[in-house]
């Protein structure tokens, strides 16, 4: 008879718990996928001062490598796009904080990062290079100890640089890498930026005034799209979309195209 009371006990309390919860999570119980195809678009978080991976063009709209993902994302989910412009450095905050659905700005997948985001599958592979004036002797690192160094705020080139160079250098943040801090470059102020080698190879091949010095090869990193921690539904809509890109050989054709059109429109 105890064994049946107790039974019964444990049943209407286990019942009661799950009324309970169901009761307290049903605000939230909608999906990211869901709430954004009830919104009727998807929020992309990007900082366009990266091309050809995302700028803003001559007409004032986005455009870029990344955008044209995002543009794939927003068809795969059925929604309209809308893209919002901020620092590198304020992404992840806004990430967390909502205000963004992903962050699409050729972002390396970092541990630190990681306890605060979730990433897709990579997309991209680079490396860090310094790029100088053509003028430069500049072709060591030692080469340039007790010179001024740029770099993007927030960024891995960044923390690299605090981490290897401080000290030797001095390390000088910029929210904004184009055209920002390579006007600073240009007019003298910095003796060389550390930016991704491909950004760097497509700036360097339409500005003769600028090369690049050094390259730094054991700093290979990969490149992916932030979603929020736990949106598992819509980390597997972005890989999909990815997935399909690499399969089918679109997003070497969107690669292709974008770094075209960025030097064609801002030669």
């Amino acid at each position: 008879m105890k064994i049946k009371i107790i039974l019964g006990i444990i049943v209407v309390a286990i019942v009661a718990f799950l009324v309970v919860n169901n009761l307290l999570l049903s605000p939230s119980e909608k999906s990211l996928v869901e709430k954004i195809k009830e919104r009727g678009k998807i929020i992309v978080g990007t900082s366009a001062d990266w091309p050809p991976f995302e700028y803003i063009d001559s007409s004032g709209g986005y455009a870029g490598i990344d955008i044209e993902i995002a543009k794939e994302i927003a068809k795969k989910l059925g929604v309209e796009l809308e893209i919002k412009d901020m620092g590198f450095d304020s992404l992840i905050a806004a990430l967390k904080g909502g205000q963004i659905d992903i962050i699409i700005a050729d972002m390396a997948i970092t541990p630190e990062r990681e306890l605060e985001v979730d990433f897709s599958m990579p997309y991209f592979i680079d490396y860090f290079v310094f790029v100088t004036l053509s003028s430069s002797d500049v072709k060591s690192i030692e080469d340039l100890y007790g010179e001024k160094i740029g770099v993007q705020t927030g960024t891995t080139q960044e923390e690299w640089a605090n981490s290897v160079l401080a000290g030797n250098c001095t390390i000088v943040s910029y929210e904004r890498v184009f055209p920002e801090m390579v006007l600073e470059l240009k007019k003298g102020e910095l003796k060389a930026i550390l930016i991704g080698k491909f950004v760097a190879d497509v700036i360097v091949s339409m500005d003769n005034d600028l090369k690049i010095a050094i390259e730094v090869p054991e700093t290979t990193e990969y490149a992916a799209i932030a979603v929020p921690q736990g949106a598992e539904d819509l980390k597997f809509i972005v890989n999909q979309v990815i997935k399909e890109l690499l399969e089918t050989g679109k997003l070497k054709q969107i690669v292709e195209a974008e770094v075209e059109e960025f030097i064609g429109v801002k030669s």
